[in-house]
Formats: structure tokens, C-alpha cells, sequence
């Protein structure tokens, strides 16, 4: 319906019309669920280090690892207690803690969780002290993400000078044409002007 008012409005071809707007629909539901995506996905390594130190402190008080996690679920919320929820309630079903935590590592399909489970297998098959494993590991995630900052505190510097260059042309352009619209058109209405352009 969108489609033939526009093309009726604009005198375009409804097909052409169509075309456009389903592309335009798909490409805007992308984004969105992108968003969605990225930003929880934010907010759980956000918390995540947090949860590993709950895990740590619940290990080294004597509760089993299953416990530890289950703990996890109550007391932090956002996306980092649903996740250890569902391995909670996996586990709870009967499965494998080790397959459990894969399972979602999976599903969530970020590299903090897949450290996770990483040196929770290799802890469950070697054996040494699992608190202090996880501290590691608690450390780790906490210098990623502080370079990550880092990171992109530096590079934001660098989009910021490359918008401003970028800009200036035009708003120097805008400038003049304010100031002195007769000596700016030239740019627009002389031939050499067109073709300094």
C-alpha cells in the first residue's frame, strides 16, 4: 500500500517502489536485531568478570561448583544470571556441567564465556586449585576489557580528527556562501569551477 502511494506521489515505477522497500524493511530488521545482539552482549561481559569472582569467593567458602553457579543466577541479574540459570537448570536435568557450559557457549558465541569453559575443562581433567584458576582467569577478562577501552578511546580520537577534516570542505563551503554568495557560486556556475569540483 506504502508502495503504489509513493509511486503514485513520485511518478516512479511501483515495482521499482517495491523493491526498494522490502529491501529497506529487511535491511532495517537486521539492524535492529544487530543491535539487540550487541548490546546485550555488552551488558554480559560487563558483569561476567563480576560473576567469576561470586563463583571464586562461593568455591573458596566450600560450595560445590554447580552451587557456585547456581548462585550466579540469583544474585546477578541482566544477561550473565540467565545464562548461569540455564546452566543451572541444565545441569539440574541431568546433564554434563562441562556439556552445559559448552551448549551455551556456544549459543552465546563470545570468546569471554568460551575462556570460561575452556579452563573449566582443563581444570576438571587435570585437577589444582579451582578457585585460584578462576581468579586467573577473573584477571584476564578484567585487563581485556580495560585494553578494549583503551582501544577504543585511541581510535575514537582518530574518527574524531577524521570527521572534522572530512566536514570542513563543506562547512567552508557553507561559510562563503553565507558570507558571499557571489564569490562561492563560481564553484557551481563557471565551467572551470565545475571541474575544480
Amino acid at each position: 500500500l506504502e508502495a503504489v502511494s509513493v509511486s503514485l506521489r513520485l511518478g516512479v515505477n511501483i515495482w521499482i517502489c517495491m523493491a526498494l522497500g522490502l529491501v529497506a524493511g529487511l535491511k532495517t530488521v537486521d539492524f535492529v536485531i544487530n543491535f539487540i545482539i550487541r548490546r546485550r552482549t555488552n551488558k554480559f561481559i560487563k558483569s561476567f568478570a563480576d560473576a567469576i569472582d561470586l563463583m571464586v569467593r562461593g568455591i573458596k567458602s566450600g560450595l560445590p561448583i554447580t552451587q557456585s553457579i547456581m548462585s550466579i543466577s540469583h544474585e546477578i541479574d541482566g544477561p550473565v544470571g540467565e545464562e548461569f540459570g540455564k546452566i543451572a537448570d541444565s545441569v539440574k536435568l541431568g546433564t554434563d556441567l562441562t556439556d552445559a557450559l559448552w551448549d551455551r557457549a556456544n549459543k552465546l558465541d563470545i570468546p569471554e564465556m568460551k575462556f570460561f569453559c575452556i579452563a573449566l575443562s582443563i581444570q576438571r581433567e587435570t585437577g589444582g586449585n579451582l578457585s585460584e584458576t578462576l581468579g586467573n582467569l577473573s584477571g584476564i577478562l578484567r585487563k581485556r576489557k580495560q585494553m578494549h577501552l583503551k582501544i577504543k578511546a585511541m581510535s575514537s580520537e582518530a574518527k574524531a580528527s577524521a570527521i572534522i577534516i572530512g566536514s570542513l570542505p563543506f562547512v567552508m563551503y557553507l561559510i562563503l556562501k553565507l558570507m558571499n554568495p557571489e564569490y562561492i557560486d563560481v564553484l557551481l556556475n563557471d565551467p572551470r569551477g565545475v571541474k575544480l569540483v
